[in-house]
């Protein structure tokens, strides 16, 4: 499933509900996409030109088996690539990109031709007694 989101805040919210309709009442990726989902279009608001007047936010997520959550983040551009930035320790910001450490199965970011993707995926463990 894909979607454009307009580049405002209150699209966020939107992009989350996005990925939860994907992912279905049950799932136990469902909290953390959430945080991911909201993380990665916060910055992509904060930080390129998708928050300017017009900007969008694009979100696809896939769920492959049931265990595999792939969501992507698109946004339209900025003269830098998304990166960490050193924070104070009692700092409430600069904090994303060790959410995506701590959670994400796997994640990356890169350029695209119309600005950047940053990208997550979340594994479910296996079934008892089946292996993967």
């Amino acid at each position: 499933m894909r979607r454009r989101f307009p580049g405002r805040p209150e699209q966020v919210a939107a992009a989350r509900r996005l990925v939860a309709s994907v992912l279905g009442p049950s799932s136990p990726f469902g909290e953390v996409a959430a945080l991911l989902v909201s993380e990665a279009a916060t910055n992509a608001l904060l930080h390129t030109a998708s928050g300017e007047l017009g900007g969008s936010v694009e979100v696809s997520c896939e769920l492959a088996d049931g265990r595999r959550l792939h969501v992507e983040v698109r946004d339209q551009g900025s003269a830098t690539h998304p990166h960490r930035k050193p924070h104070e320790t009692d700092s409430v910001n600069g904090r994303g990109l060790e959410l995506f450490d701590a959670l994400a199965t796997r994640w990356g970011a890169a350029r695209s031709m119309e600005g950047h993707v940053v990208w997550f995926e979340l594994e479910a463990a296996p079934p008892e007694g089946l292996s993967s």
